[in-house]
């Protein structure tokens, strides 16, 4: 059955492009006994963050079925900040999740068993945007900076940004998520807040600043991980090909967006409310600039990553030292697909 799915998807990408092909792909998977997958699906749990473009290939995989495609019945639920997963994810609510960044590494030095999988942004891809009379990153003391969560990606970004200046006296406040702190920023409640596309895009249309573009943040020599997917190590020992084929979903997806660009801009249209033809544009672009074609975990940025958390004083150095790189990823999965042909094939 999945041999004769993917030669489907191949022939009909080499043959029907533009609009037509998603719906022809909707139309096949349709037409095919509810039974074929029923009893081939694995039930995941599968918390995700943040509501955002670096979340997208897990809603397209969801939309187009391509994680019943892979044989797993695929339970998405937004949770938000990374800190707040990982909580689910001890408590025993899913065991694997869709994430990145310092949560991670703030787990395996406290014990946990919380690794990284796979990478799909492995670098900076948010914005400090502000109100338009701050004028630079001086502007910044004494005022109130939204983040998402504490010992999240947004906070370990303006950490870093404000030590590297040595701008002190910023009130860093915990929004809880994007949305609320556009909405926090919008209503001045704010005075900036760290975001990531699209709602940097929307805020910067908008007459708000971008005071620190991702480009910004990465040129400080900082390595980072902003997105990708965890598991639980114990869960992966006794469940690989779950593993492997999620991370083979998202990938599958990654690919079914950047191809068929009029789907992917209806997809944001219904997942984040943009409807803004140029905010649409840019999302779309920003899929094929952002998400690596090989979602391996870069060592370098993960032990990167670990100096800096130390530097500004989110993690023990002590344990930090003692406590080796590899101890908090595991590139084996996406190796096993490297190694099937599988990346290749896709990327062809």
């Amino acid at each position: 059955m999945e041999t004769r799915i993917r030669r489907f998807f191949e022939l009909a990408s080499d043959h029907v492009h533009g609009p037509f092909l998603p719906s022809l792909i909707f139309l096949f998977l349709s037409l095919i006994p509810s039974l074929s997958f029923s009893q081939e699906l694995t039930k995941v749990a599968f918390p995700y963050g943040p509501l955002g473009l670096n979340s997208l290939p897990w809603v397209i995989a969801k939309q187009t079925r391509i994680f019943e495609k892979n044989g797993l019945d695929v339970d998405m639920v937004y949770i938000g900040a990374s800190a707040v997963i990982v909580q689910s994810m001890l408590s025993g609510s899913a065991n694997i999740a869709g994430f990145g960044g310092p949560a991670v590494i703030t787990n395996v030095l406290r014990g946990g068993d919380i690794i990284q999988v796979a990478a799909m942004a492995p670098y900076f891809t948010q914005s400090v945007v502000v109100r338009s009379d701050i004028r630079d990153l001086k502007g910044l003391q004494g005022k109130k900076i939204g983040i998402t969560r504490f010992g999240s990606v947004t906070d370990f970004a303006i950490r870093t940004l404000l030590e590297r200046h040595n701008i002190k006296d910023v009130n860093i406040l915990q929004m809880g998520g994007f949305p609320e702190a556009v909405a926090g920023l919008a209503r001045g409640a704010i005075d900036g807040a760290v975001l990531s596309p699209p709602h940097s895009f929307r805020m910067i249309k908008e007459g708000f600043r971008e005071l620190a573009a991702p480009k910004d943040l990465r040129a400080l020599g900082s390595g980072f991980l902003t997105q990708g997917i965890v598991a639980r190590k114990s869960f992966g020992a006794t469940h690989r090909d779950i593993v492997v084929r999620l991370i083979k979903s998202t990938v599958e997806a990654t690919k079914f967006a950047l191809s068929n660009e009029d789907f992917t801009k209806r997809a944001i249209a219904k997942y984040l409310g943009i409807t803004d033809p140029d905010l649409q544009r840019q999302s779309y672009q920003y899929i094929g600039e952002t998400f690596v074609r090989e979602p391996f975990v870069p060592e370098s940025t993960m032990q990167s990553m670990v100096q800096r958390m130390v530097q500004v004083n989110m993690i023990d150095a002590k344990s930090a030292q003692s406590t080796p790189t590899s101890a908090y990823f595991d590139n084996s999965y996406v190796a096993e697909l490297k190694q099937s042909g599988f990346l290749d094939s896709v990327w062809k």
